[in-house]
């Protein structure tokens, strides 16, 4: 979805759409859109500069850090982002960036993609470590077993010669 500045009524303008899961490619193996992904908001244009606020929500399948099951994460994103042009971010750059310009993207001036937004907004909202419960117990590394389901039997593997000095160290306190 593109949004024409040309098309906005006296600077300002609202979106809104909905995304099929297929629709999207978030770009991440391990991460899929199981319900569609919904996008709205509010542009304003201001002078050189064009802010885009809204919100994201989607249901995405991730996978547990631990032992790969899937694990199905709902998404309430909240957005509010300045964008400018190629030439306005150019003359910006000889002064020294603030915190505000984090939330800075440029664009050709003419038109804004909402997809790509929702994408990274969707990629954001994920936690960076995914687990199926606190307590999950991870996969066996030596025959593969799920340790959740049933304990594998499977002896743990010597200890790296390189850490046995540390063992030692932590074994005579």
């Amino acid at each position: 979805m593109r949004i024409e500045l040309a098309s906005l009524e006296s600077g300002k303008g609202v979106f809104a759409h909905k995304y099929a899961p297929d629709e999207l490619t978030l770009e991440n193996e391990r991460m899929k859109l199981i319900e569609p992904a919904e996008v709205s908001g509010k542009v304003r244009q201001k002078g050189s500069r064009t802010h885009v606020s809204g919100r994201v929500t989607a249901r995405v399948q991730a996978e547990c850090d631990r032992c790969l099951k899937p694990v199905e994460l709902p998404i309430d994103s909240h957005f509010k982002l300045e964008y400018v042009t190629a030439e306005e971010y150019r003359a910006q750059q000889a002064v020294e960036l603030t915190e505000e310009d984090l939330d800075l993207s440029v664009f050709d001036g003419e038109a804004i993609d909402i997809d790509e937004l929702v994408k990274e907004e969707l990629l954001l909202a994920v936690p960076d470590h995914v687990l199926c419960s606190e307590g999950c117990k991870g996969i066996c590394v030596v025959c593969g077993a799920n340790k959740n389901s049933a304990e594998c039997g499977c002896e743990a593997r010597e200890i790296d010669p390189r850490w046995a000095g540390l063992k030692k160290l932590v074994n005579s306190k």
